[in-house]
């Protein structure tokens, strides 16, 4: 692989040369990919979008004359990945010691008790698109407060086929939609102990 200088990185970044940009994504995928995995974010954010919203703001910091130069651009565009990452660590970390296991067991138990009776009601409050996507992950039908169970639970693959999305799409979709059934529910659950 051919190595650049830092002004050449800079003025290809600023141009927007696809051989530079691929050149910098590159060297960084495997040190991103660690940094998701090592703030156990993967759930929420796929390395691939770390890379490439970083890459989208590295050029928009360039063009904007805002990239100062008191650091190499590798290392500028690394710390960019890593603020990205921070703040979805941030974002998530008061709400995921409940976890979707947590939850999936109890769906998996069909204990009517007050959790339970809790997250579908939280369920029935959620969008379309959130409800379809927990359904199908944990293999439930929800109907008129009563779970009954479709198929074992399902992987990501076959749900972004029956979705007819992208399986990274499908992972962050369940993300997002489980971590607002989970803050929703912590929420709840705060209230009532109070």
């Amino acid at each position: 692989m051919r190595k650049y200088t830092e002004s050449e990185l800079i003025d290809g970044v600023r141009i927007g040369d696809e051989r530079i940009i691929l050149y910098l994504m590159k060297n960084y995928a495997n040190s991103i990919k660690k940094m998701v995995n090592d703030l156990n974010i993967a759930r929420y954010i796929q390395p691939e979008d770390v890379i490439q919203d970083g890459m989208v703001e590295l050029i928009m910091n360039i063009r904007e004359n805002k990239f100062r130069g008191n650091s190499s651009l590798s290392t500028y565009y690394y710390s960019i990945c890593r603020f990205i990452c921070l703040k979805q660590y941030n974002k998530f970390k008061n709400i995921y010691p409940l976890g979707e296991v947590e939850i999936a067991d109890d769906f998996r138990n069909f204990e009517t008790d007050d959790k339970l009776t809790c997250v579908l009601e939280i369920l029935k409050t959620m969008k379309k698109e959130c409800i379809e996507i927990i359904d199908l992950r944990f293999g439930l039908s929800v109907e008129e407060n009563k779970i009954k169970r479709e198929v074992e639970s399902r992987g990501f693959e076959e749900i972004a086929k029956i979705l007819k999305i992208e399986y990274a799409n499908a992972r962050q979709r369940f993300g997002r939609c489980i971590q607002a059934l989970l803050a929703e529910y912590q929420k709840r659950k705060a209230v009532s102990l109070n």
